[in-house]
């Protein structure tokens, strides 16, 4: 309880009234609601209570400031016990790799929830950018996420490069032996995105190289039409 009263006596300074604390992000905050000039120390006296309900409103304001201040570095901020490369600037969403059957490694995506086991969306079923909206929207709805915070997250997913670097931590520094195979659907989506890019462009030159006359046919076109030219004033003139 953040909202203490003292009684005539209690405080080494002479005050009487309520005291109103709070601390959070380093910062501490306190303020005195004096209940002197009450006639009564108690809810019948209209001032004491008025300086009772005051008081009990800071700590009100206060407790949504904390709150607001938690939400913040949820939605911003990795846990702080998130280890290396696992964390991605939020809590509740890391990136890591599973064991699938077989004993082999896979790149996912994974959710926290209260309760219940981490819901992992790995790359073997989902592209990149799919599994990470999955995560993302499961991430909001499990830990009710403002909506404009779910749109900025899921606008923001991490570079696929972030799987290399934990795939290095987890090989070198945390005991693991996952293959550098283990990376290849993380990276499938960009592929394939390369090849598509590739194929237009090529598509594209060979469009441009029909399309476009060579010197020489615009050439002869430009010396057919000035020789018929040439004969229809030749005609005209005699």
């Amino acid at each position: 309880m953040s909202v203490h009263y003292y009684g005539r006596g209690d405080h080494g300074g002479g005050f009487v009234g309520f005291r109103v604390t709070k601390s959070f992000n380093g910062d501490y905050r306190q303020a005195y609601f004096s209940t002197i000039p009450a006639k009564s120390q108690s809810d019948e006296d209209i001032y004491f209570r008025y300086q009772r309900l005051k008081a009990e409103y800071k700590e009100a304001e206060w407790e949504a400031d904390s709150l607001w201040y938690q939400y913040q570095q949820f939605v911003t901020k990795s846990h702080g016990t998130s280890k290396p490369y696992r964390g991605l600037g939020i809590h509740g969403i890391t990136a890591g790799f599973a064991l699938w059957h077989g004993g082999k490694w896979e790149p996912c995506f994974m959710v926290s929830r209260a309760g219940k086991p981490s819901k992992r969306f790995m790359f073997r079923h989902h592209p990149f950018s799919e599994a990470w909206a999955l995560a993302v929207n499961l991430w909001a709805e499990e830990y009710q996420i403002l909506e404009v915070d779910r749109i900025r997250v899921l606008a923001s997913p991490p570079d696929p490069e972030h799987f290399k670097k934990l795939r290095r931590q987890m090989n070198d520094h945390d005991g693991f032996d996952i293959s550098v195979e283990a990376l290849g659907p993380v990276f499938s989506e960009q592929r394939e995105q390369l090849a598509r890019e590739r194929l237009n462009q090529r598509s594209n030159a060979a469009l441009s190289l029909t399309a476009k006359p060579s010197p020489a046919v615009s050439q002869k076109e430009a010396e057919i039409d000035m020789l018929a030219w040439f004969e229809t004033e030749r005609k005209r003139a005699g």
